[in-house]
């Protein structure tokens, strides 16, 4: 797969569609990662961005020429910014419940318990805490949330 070339014909909504994608890719895999098997995708972000014949009237793509670089025009880039702090928001929530279900879940029942325990019944005891958990962070943000044993800070 590595040496076939491939072509894709694709409408404009999807070429927009498709750079989108590959902002919010090249994003993710910046941010979080050094892994250098992921070196490449600064070269396809180009390649694709390039395909969009960037200049004047261009709504999605802009050019530095300075910096011999594509990039995303201010709006468009704005609007996927946005969406990514709305799941940055999503997952922190996400992330926050679930840790506390389940060291709530590893406080209540031993390891032994846990391990023993029928599915339907894990499954319930889980859903309780976490629907609490929900319940409160959607009535109180984390006013509520503090760290017991906190160094004056």
């Amino acid at each position: 797969m590595e040496d076939k070339k491939i072509t894709l014909e694709l409408t404009g909504k999807q070429y927009a569609d498709l750079v989108k994608l590959v902002f919010l890719g090249s994003l993710v895999t910046e941010e979080i990662s050094e892994d250098e098997s992921l070196a490449g995708f600064t070269a396809i972000q180009q390649k694709v961005y390039a395909a969009s014949g960037a200049g004047k009237g261009n709504l999605y793509i802009a050019y530095d020429n300075k910096e011999d670089e594509y990039f995303l025009a201010e709006d468009l880039e704005a609007e996927l910014t946005d969406l990514i702090e709305e799941y940055d928001e999503s997952r922190f929530w996400e992330t926050l419940v679930m840790r506390l279900t389940l060291r709530d879940l590893q406080k209540k029942f031993s390891q032994k318990e846990l391990q023993e325990m029928p599915d339907d019944k894990g499954n319930k005891e889980m859903e309780i805490i976490h629907n609490y958990y929900i319940s409160e962070f959607d009535d109180h943000d984390i006013d509520n949330l503090t760290v017991v044993r906190m160094k004056k800070v």
